[in-house]
């Protein structure tokens, strides 16, 4: 679950809590409220009828029924009894029915003076009045239906609007939630789009008051000191590797113009071949090495529009003045014969060092010394595929194998530094292409790259 919803889960469930004791507070309060109410109107109706039977001289009782009932406040269901001292009912509006009274029930009234009950939905309020020393014990009961359908519809009222109040809380909580959290989804969005490449830009910071500013100002500070790392020991890889060139050109100088010595022996010029080749693979790693230090912009700034025939021609003849017996087959296959070959924007000289490096895999771990190479021209993408004969790469070797210095198992007996395709694929990752290797149906090796128009 993400934090956003985490957060809106949170503030929904805090804000319906409160939601939920706030109701039940009005729920009791008016619950209260309600039986306070209804219980003054059982006290005023049982005073009213005692007042009336006393003012009447306790003679007629059909005429205070009458009276009873043609007053407009009368409550639903009521009853009500009248007892004298003696504990005589004196009064009853109950017409067809019997009540079942006990004295210590009236001795109680007479030391509490007030009492209030309920049974279910019946409530029944008791009061002692004394007129002039005469005391009498009254006790009124009845059904307040519109209080207590009142309660009800409150409650329902406040049922549903919590439902509605929680859906509708959890909707503007998380609207909320996601404008207050578009500066996290930029810095996001921005953290994703740096890497090892443009470590100089920053994220943009609008204040320094809020949590995520202050995040992204410790981000830029951290990126700042990598940046500065990097740079360093990519200065010291590029001045190392400068130094070192001078040298080991010097070296081969020599051991050139010592092999074209006719005096020196055969063994002599074996040795010094030797020295040579180990000269030269020194020379390679130091080159590798070079351009693996250098960095996007620098490769960026030399880009232009060009040809991937032309580039591989180009690289076709370097390799054959250095591996005479290397024999390249090429071709190129369009959608339409009578179209040309689509230019791609990209840096010549490293994506020569591409197809260099490709194609001198491609001979040293052949079979046959023969290399294919295809280029394909699609609508959005132009394929090129280096393919040879030879010992397929392992499983466990194709997980590993555009690490650097890696080194497969078909590599025994074969000079090289494990660099080469680590090179390739950084100069394609720079060139926004992308480089696989697949075995054919033929058991070749097969790499392919994929270029975007």
């Amino acid at each position: 679950m993400t934090l956003r919803s985490r957060i809106s889960i949170f503030v929904t469930i805090l804000f319906c809590i409160l939601y939920a004791i706030i109701g039940s507070a009005v729920i009791f309060l008016f619950s209260e409220f309600r039986s306070e109410e209804f219980q003054d109107r059982l006290r005023q109706k049982a005073l009213s009828t005692v007042e009336l039977l006393i003012q009447l001289k306790e003679t007629d009782q059909e005429l205070i029924k009458n009276l009873d009932r043609q007053k407009v406040d009368n409550l639903f269901d009521e009853k009500t009894l009248v007892f004298n001292k003696d504990f005589k009912l004196v009064y009853s509006s109950l017409y067809d029915s019997l009540l079942t009274w006990e004295k210590h029930d009236l001795l109680a009234l007479g030391k509490q003076k007030e009492f209030f009950k309920r049974f279910d939905d019946t409530e029944v309020f008791g009061s002692y009045y004394n007129y002039k020393n005469e005391p009498y014990y009254i006790l009124i009961s009845a059904k307040d239906t519109s209080g207590l359908r009142k309660l009800q519809y409150l409650i329902y009222v406040l049922f549903f609007s919590f439902i509605i109040f929680s859906m509708l809380a959890l909707f503007f909580t998380r609207i909320a939630i996601d404008r207050l959290l578009i500066p996290l989804d930029f810095f996001h969005k921005k953290i994703k789009t740096i890497n090892e490449n443009n470590l100089g830009e920053r994220v943009e910071i609008k204040s320094e008051k809020n949590e995520i500013d202050l995040l992204a100002n410790e981000f830029n500070l951290m990126l700042k000191r990598i940046d500065d790392s990097l740079k360093n020991q990519l200065e010291f890889t590029a001045n190392a590797s400068h130094e070192l060139r001078t040298p080991i050109s010097r070296i081969m100088a020599q051991l050139e113009n010592k092999l074209l010595d006719a005096t020196i022996t055969t063994d002599t010029k074996d040795f010094l071949n030797k020295i040579l080749s180990d000269t030269n693979q020194i020379s390679e790693l130091i080159h590798s090495l070079l351009i693996l230090s250098k960095n996007e912009k620098s490769i960026s700034d030399q880009e232009g529009m060009q040809r991937l025939d032309e580039i591989v021609y180009t690289c076709i003849d370097k390799i054959s003045q250095v591996f005479p017996d290397c024999k390249v087959y090429f071709d190129i296959h369009l959608e339409n014969e009578l179209d040309d070959i689509k230019e791609i924007r990209g840096n010549k000289t490293m994506l020569e060092i591409v197809f260099m490096n490709l194609i001198k895999n491609a001979y040293n771990y052949s079979t046959n010394k023969e290399v294919k190479i295809l280029i394909e021209q699609e609508q959005d993408k132009i394929k090129c595929i280096v393919s040879n004969h030879g010992q397929s790469i392992s499983e466990a070797d194709q997980k590993r194998l555009f690490e650097p210095f890696m080194r497969g198992q078909n590599s025994l007996g074969t000079s090289g530094f494990g660099l080469g395709l680590r090179i390739v694929e950084r100069i394609l990752n720079i060139h926004h292409s992308k480089i696989n290797y697949t075995i054919g149906e033929d058991q070749s090796n097969v790499f392919t790259l994929i270029f975007l128009i």
